[in-house]
């Protein structure tokens, strides 16, 4: 298997600005460095923890969320981020909204782990 396609700092931004010109919220970052943390870290657990792409996924999601580094739409970038990354390495996700809303709540209340997620994200590819 080839190296996946990583998501840059910069298309990261740009999916925060998206989801809040089209959901509505606050412009904004609170902290560029726990941003990019964030973002880079699915690349350690890609080339240190033996990941697929969909623990890779779950990293986006679950530690850009965590981060809480935008000033609104959190949640809503680290979804993006996450079935963004799978789209762009080829593999489709029934975009079950739900599903992904439930998590992220879960996600926020320490209900769901990041590995949990993983394995939420490779059923939504399976259906």
């Amino acid at each position: 298997m080839s190296e996946p396609v990583f998501l840059t700092l910069e298309q990261v931004l740009e999916l925060q600005v998206r989801a809040i010109e089209e959901h509505g919220g606050t412009h904004g970052l609170r902290d560029a460095h726990t941003l990019e943390s964030a973002v880079f870290h699915p690349q350690n657990i890609y080339f240190h923890g033996g990941a697929d792409l969909f623990d890779v996924a779950a990293g986006y999601c679950f530690h850009i969320a965590e981060a809480q580094a935008f000033l609104d739409g959190n949640k809503r970038a680290a979804v993006s981020a996450a079935l963004t990354f799978l789209r762009v390495n080829r593999v489709s996700i029934s975009a079950e909204t739900m599903q992904l809303q439930e998590a992220m709540i879960a996600i926020a209340e320490r209900r769901m782990n990041k590995h949990q997620l993983a394995s939420l994200l490779r059923r939504l590819a399976e259906s």
